[in-house]
């Protein structure tokens, strides 16, 4: 409603700021007769009450039914909600102490904050462009303090710069991620194929050398030698 109402240059007549002029003003003969300011005054002011009207539901209608005013009508919702909205404001401030960025992306983070302290300022608590620049970088991990440091020295940065460079950060991030993982098969790959090259080594080192049919007798590794039977034929004298 505040950017129509200012638009049109109307809200005067909502906050009170635009009097209500007398019904009747004195005539040069001493009578009294109707005042043409009050008319054209009467005529917005009712226009108004009926758009303000028109946009509540039912029972918030049945609250402001008495009120004959635009600004007897504001004055009732902001007292009526001024107790619900400083609670409101109470909720968001907790929910932005305790934003913090986690497996979604840079833009979904970047959004909740926007979406919180939007909130806030319907609330009737608007934050300073440092104050949400505070409570983003307050929720961001461990990975992003290069980022944060370059931010924090950084003089009259403004929320959008704050946004494209955790975009840029992001991108990075995501980068390296993908080189690291396109690198861990081809050393997987690697790593086989040496443990296959030692394998077959091992297995050339092992010879196996026969003579004859006798047993043989292990000397060293893998080398099998032959031993010569006795012989048990004696010839008699």
């Amino acid at each position: 409603m505040l950017p129509y109402l200012k638009g049109q240059k109307v809200f005067g007549y909502v906050d009170g700021t635009i009097k209500m002029p007398a019904k009747e003003i004195p005539h040069s003969d001493g009578t009294m007769q109707s005042n043409p300011a009050f008319d054209i005054w009467e005529t917005q002011d009712n226009l108004l009450l009926s758009c303000i009207n028109a946009s509540l539901t039912d029972d918030i209608l049945m609250q402001v039914a008495q009120c004959t005013t635009s600004h007897a009508v504001w004055i009732s919702l902001h007292t009526t909600f001024a107790t619900q909205s400083k609670a409101k404001a109470i909720q968001i401030r907790s929910q932005l102490a305790t934003a913090r960025k986690t497996t979604q992306s840079v833009t979904e983070y970047f959004l909740y904050v926007k979406k919180l302290s939007d909130e806030l300022a319907v609330a009737g608590q608007t934050l300073k462009c440092d104050e949400i620049i505070t409570y983003l970088l307050t929720g961001l991990g461990p990975e992003y303090d290069s980022l944060i440091t370059t931010i924090s020295i950084k003089e009259n940065v403004t929320l959008e710069e704050v946004y494209s460079m955790l975009l840029i950060c992001e991108a990075r991030m995501q980068h390296h991620q993908q080189a690291l993982l396109s690198a861990i098969p081809s050393a997987n790959v690697a790593t086989k194929q040496q443990s296959f090259s030692r394998s077959r080594v091992r297995n050339n080192n092992f010879t196996f050398q026969g003579r004859g049919r006798g047993p043989s007798s292990f000397h060293g590794r893998g080398n099998f030698q032959t031993v010569s039977r006795p012989n048990n034929n004696y010839t008699n004298i």
